[in-house]
């Protein structure tokens, strides 16, 4: 076989493991489109319109933009890619003289790992200039634990969890006076996610969980504990704790109990 039929056989071998993997080649690495002729060119300022219409966690960007519809209107077009706080020029490529729509192609961005990062996309065509921010957002985390702040199950037992999930130990009677409060919901052990509202009215207890608009939290799972006695748990897996299991917004019996541990052990997706 010569080395063309090589490369044809290697080709079709490499879509079939892709397809059987679920992996689309054009999809493999996706961009985020920015159609400079559909935007707003008055709210490029607006915040709100920015976390809208050109923030992403797309692995790079896509500039699209119409031209003309004749070879004898066709502009000579530039585009450069400035990350702002850094002051890094990341892009810069002379495209020559286009005409129809032009389409940049895909420019992958720097990784920045867990940070947002500001850049400031400058399209010259003829004697135009259109110069766009863009919000480079981190990447969505999946299937990440999260739980209320709080003491970390390890240090009431080392032998309960090598994790870093935390409880939140209650007042009984001061949260039956109170009514009400909020705990602060985190998230990998590094990110504020939203917070827990626990109310208390007589001898029930309640849980309600509000996230971050802009996190855009999806709950895979969500469990309740009101532990009584922490010395009695050998284990804060929550498969496993041997504790009741309830869930959020639902009414728990804690009549005749001083203090609880509120445990609630999260897998959650975010941005």
């Amino acid at each position: 076989m010569g080395s063309k039929g090589t490369l044809a056989l290697a080709t079709v071998f490499l879509l079939v493991v892709l397809v059987v993997l679920g992996i689309h080649p054009a999809l493999a690495e996706s961009s985020f489109l920015i159609d400079v002729d559909s935007l707003d060119m008055n709210r490029l300022k607006d915040t709100d319109y920015i976390g809208q219409v050109l923030s992403s966690n797309n692995a790079g960007i896509r500039i699209r933009k119409y031209i003309s519809n004749s070879n004898e209107l066709a502009a000579p077009v530039r585009l450069t890619l400035v990350q702002m706080d850094t002051q890094t020029l990341i892009f810069d490529k002379y495209y020559d003289y286009k005409s129809g729509t032009f389409d940049s192609g895909d420019i992958y961005l720097p990784f920045g790992g867990n940070q947002t990062i500001p850049f400031l996309v400058t399209l010259y065509v003829g004697d135009w200039v259109y110069a766009l921010p863009f919000i480079h957002l981190p990447p969505r985390l999946e299937q990440n634990s999260a739980c209320t702040y709080g003491v970390r199950m390890r240090d009431f037992n080392a032998a309960l969890t090598q994790d870093w999930l935390m409880g939140t130990m209650l007042e009984i009677d001061s949260l039956r006076s109170q009514g009400s409060i909020t705990i602060p919901l985190c998230a990998s052990n590094n990110y504020l996610v939203g917070q827990a509202t626990v109310t208390v009215t007589g001898d029930t207890l309640r849980v309600d969980l509000a996230f971050l608009s802009n996190a855009n939290v999806e709950v895979a799972s969500c469990q309740v504990f009101c532990i009584r006695d922490v010395g009695s748990l050998t284990t804060a897996d929550p498969r496993r704790i041997g504790e009741p299991a309830y869930g959020v917004g639902q009414s728990i019996d804690i009549s005749g109990a001083d203090t609880v541990l509120l445990y609630v052990p999260m897998t959650l997706n975010f941005d």
